[in-house]
């Protein structure tokens, strides 16, 4: 998380498995990611903590570390909603998670933004987002794959990653984008693809290599 998202987050946050977790209902959740997506240039990276990411966590320093770094929101079944509310003897307000997340962030967004879906798998990523353009198509949607030059503005990047490598593997790769706002969906959004044709090799529309944008 960059210095702008630690400012607005710093006194709305606890403490989940030895995290810091956003405390935050929706409305607000949704309206402290559209400022940080307007502040480009001051990147923070959003994540979703469940018991994958918990569990990796404890046995993973890298990836503990990574998740650290980020601006996490409580997710993860009812199970671990009442753990964490046993730990922590306050209640955990809303679940949060990429499935439900991010169609709801591109709907709360008026303002139509340039918005990447990045990733290593070129189906999945063409699929989720021609599913995107459908759900929100005031928005201009484009794919970012393994093999293109990454040289154009997006307002948010969202990525979708098999694993914690790939997560990082991608991250690398968007060092230099300047986008607001990043989310880590991990594979959180395979509930939008259906029937994704299997295009191995297979070029997908995605940013042109030198065009300019306000």
């Amino acid at each position: 998380m960059n210095a702008s998202g630690e400012f607005l987050v710093s006194a709305s946050c606890r403490t989940l498995f030895g995290l810091r977790t956003c405390d935050l209902g929706w409305n607000a959740v949704l309206g402290l990611a559209e400022g940080l997506i307007s502040l480009r240039g001051n990147r923070t990276t959003l994540a979703f903590l469940d018991e994958r990411t918990v569990l990796r966590q404890v046995i993973d320093a890298l990836y503990r570390d990574q998740l650290s770094r980020r601006l996490l929101l409580p997710g993860g079944s009812r199970v671990f909603s009442l753990l964490a509310n046993t730990l922590q003897a306050k209640p955990t307000p809303v679940r949060f998670s990429a499935g439900t997340f991010v169609p709801a962030l591109l709907t709360f967004l008026e303002k139509g933004c340039r918005i990447g879906i990045a990733g290593e798998d070129i189906a999945r990523i063409d699929a989720l987002r021609g599913h995107f353009a459908r759900h929100a198509p005031w928005h201009d949607i484009v794919t970012i794959a393994p093999d293109d030059e990454i040289v154009q503005r997006c307002d948010l990047i969202i990525v979708d990653a098999a694993n914690p490598a790939a997560e990082r593997r991608m991250e690398r790769r968007l060092s230099s984008v300047p986008a607001g706002l990043v989310i880590m969906a991990a594979s959180g959004l395979s509930g939008f693809i259906e029937d994704a044709p299997v295009r191995v090799g297979a070029k997908v529309p995605s940013m042109p290599a030198k065009a300019s944008f306000a």
